[in-house]
């Protein structure tokens, strides 16, 4: 019975923690992702690595801007963005964060491009997290509060 509780309280752990955010050193980054990255940001530092959703995304300094970047198992960079001002914003979307969060600011501002798509990720300031994607338009293509 203990035998059979321990292995359904392993297995739901499991289960659970397959959608959660894990911290990868870079030497467990597979040779395909590690060789598309050095290959389009060779001059890339302060790498950060971690898996979410099945993709290999990392954090990093390119001449001074921090960036991201998410790879698939193949190696096929799937979104990219860079650190930007709040001047840099279109400003529909300075409109619309704005409007929808009345008395909290922005924290920091990515602009990315994914799958050819570009939008911008914003975390703002204060509690709770709140992380926002937008497209250029100012439309929320994804909210992400208190995660």
């Amino acid at each position: 019975m203990k035998k059979t509780l321990l292995i359904c309280c392993i297995t739901g752990s499991l289960a659970l923690g397959v959608k959660a955010q894990v911290t990868v050193t870079s030497t467990n980054v597979p040779n395909p992702i590690q060789t598309s990255f050095k290959g389009a940001y060779p001059d890339a530092s302060s790498m950060n690595w971690r898996m979410k959703d099945d993709l290999y995304r990392v954090n990093f300094t390119r001449d001074g801007v921090k960036q991201m970047a998410s790879y698939d198992a193949s190696g096929k960079l799937v979104s990219s963005g860079s650190m930007v001002k709040e001047t840099e914003l279109p400003s529909a979307i300075g409109t619309s964060v704005k409007s929808a969060y009345a008395g909290r600011s922005i924290d920091e501002i990515y602009k990315i491009d994914k799958n050819g798509t570009p939008g911008y990720w914003i975390t703002l300031k204060g509690s709770p997290d709140t992380k926002m994607m937008y497209d250029t338009n100012g439309q929320v293509i994804k909210d992400k509060t208190n995660w």
